[in-house]
């Protein structure tokens, strides 16, 4: 697989290490190194961008001011020399988060973790195909803001206390919401396995003792719900 990549970074040494270990994996293909976010965002206009190595400290856009004005399906590697910058960047769902100088061995396990969400993207793309879901979808609320979610994209649900998660290949969205509510406005391909889980049934890959395994995540099966969670399994089953 390769990754279409892209620097962005003021400082002219820095920028220059990135594009030498950038050389030196074949599946990255650099398609810019800019020294601000005004010319990023001209490149990102013209060319195909899977992966952004982002300065955050830049003159005329930051890189958080810059992060905002981005399709959501470039992955970000945060690379800058200010550590008190990593908690903000998480919340933005970032890959990595690299201090400088960086090592290669460093920048190497950041690029993994993009691979892994990249191909995971792609994935979900696929799913979302052979699903054959159409154009059905739900509006949820979240931060203040109403986001559109296709059925074709979900995964599974999760509840932690009085909120719920809901989780695609690429992100996890976090809404107000009850599981009953929830569970009693959603199409039967969702099953309700746990207490805190609701599972899309086109995306489980296996059954391992008392957890079904959906894409990467591992989820229990709750006594409640394994007996009716087992026929729907052996109604299919050959």
């Amino acid at each position: 697989m390769k990754i279409d990549c892209l620097i962005v970074d003021d400082e002219p040494h820095a920028g220059q290490l990135l594009c030498d270990y950038i050389g030196l994996l074949p599946q990255l293909v650099l398609k810019g190194n800019c020294f601000d976010g005004k010319e990023a965002l001209e490149v990102i206009t013209r060319e195909h961008v899977d992966l952004l190595f982002l300065d955050i400290n830049m003159p005329g856009l930051t890189g958080m001011e810059l992060l905002n004005l981005l399709p959501k399906d470039i992955s970000i590697v945060f690379t800058t020399a200010y550590s008190e910058y990593a908690i903000e960047s998480y919340e933005y769902h970032i890959v990595d988060y690299l201090l400088k100088p960086i090592s290669f061995n460093r920048f190497m396990k950041s690029v993994i973790k993009a691979e892994q969400l990249i191909a995971q993207r792609q994935q979900a793309v696929q799913w979302a195909v052979q699903a054959d879901l159409g154009d059905e979808f739900i509006f949820v609320k979240s931060d203040k803001k109403m986001i559109r979610i296709n059925y074709g994209e979900i995964l599974y649900f999760e509840a932690v206390r009085e909120y719920i998660y809901i989780h695609t290949a690429t992100e996890k969205i976090l809404i107000y919401k009850r599981m009953k509510e929830l569970m009693e406005k959603l199409p039967d391909r969702f099953i309700r396995v746990h207490n805190s889980y609701i599972i899309h049934a086109k995306y489980i890959d296996k059954v391992e003792g008392n957890h079904v395994v959906v894409g990467k995540a591992s989820i229990p099966l709750g006594v409640t719900y394994k007996d009716r969670f087992l026929e729907y399994i052996q109604s299919r089953a050959l």
